[in-house]
């Protein structure tokens, strides 16, 4: 028997070295699977998402509000996400995403679904009104026959978080902070603000709506409070 747990051991160790351990972390550079194994990242220091809400009080009052389509083109590409709305208020950029099937681990085990895919031809955008195919226009998120939202931020994988603030801070090193959020209310709402953007609109006569709606969909206190004892 303790020959079998030195074999063992020597098996594990030697695994460690060629493949990274014998235990499980996170797979940190994979592409579509944001809940795979591998490589554990060190999440609270590195963080590239709300990273100075951590540990301290945040402000969402800024002084300038711009859609960035360039961003919101590419974190659109990214496996998972099946739209993307990149707000730049100030130097800190607001996302919003929907999320398809093209990758997996993108939600965490406690959101909830949000999205009902059972519709027919009729009432395609509302079970509700099985005789009207009438859908808001201003709606990218109807909840019916539409592509995943997820009510809470926090349930957004954190892997898949990550990868999204990384690529804009790749892309746009001005970048201060990036928040993440696929809340239907919040995507619709940002799809207000892009489209009086595309109409050439300026934006910054909505930044009391933005931030008032950042302030309810991110919170303004720590994320990782500190014991005060």
């Amino acid at each position: 028997m303790v020959k079998m747990k030195t074999s063992w051991a020597i098996l594990c160790t030697s695994s460690m070295l060629l493949l990274g351990g014998c235990f499980p972390t996170y797979d940190y550079n994979s592409a579509n699977n944001y809940g795979s194994k591998r490589d554990e990242p060190k999440q609270d220091t590195s963080r590239a998402y709300q990273t100075q809400q951590q540990y301290a009080i945040v402000s969402h009052n800024h002084s300038t509000l711009d859609m960035n389509q360039f961003l919101s083109d590419q974190v659109a590409a990214m496996d998972g996400v099946n739209s993307a709305i990149v707000m730049m208020a100030d130097n800190t950029a607001y996302v919003a995403i929907t999320i398809d099937k093209t990758a997996t681990g993108t939600k965490s085990g406690a959101a909830r679904n949000e999205t009902n895919n059972q519709g027919t031809v009729r009432g395609l955008y509302s079970p509700h009104t099985p005789f009207t195919d009438y859908r808001d226009p201003k709606q990218l998120a109807t909840g019916s026959n539409s592509y995943d939202t997820v009510m809470k931020h926090e349930h957004i994988s954190h892997l898949f978080k990550q990868k999204i603030a990384e690529k804009i801070r790749s892309l746009q090193p001005t970048v201060v902070d990036v928040y993440i959020s696929a809340n239907r209310v919040y995507i619709n709402e940002m799809n207000r603000f892009a489209q009086e953007a595309w109409k050439g609109q300026d934006l910054k006569q909505y930044l009391p709506q933005f931030d008032a709606l950042s302030e309810q969909v991110f919170g303004t206190q720590p994320t990782h409070p500190t014991s005060t004892e």
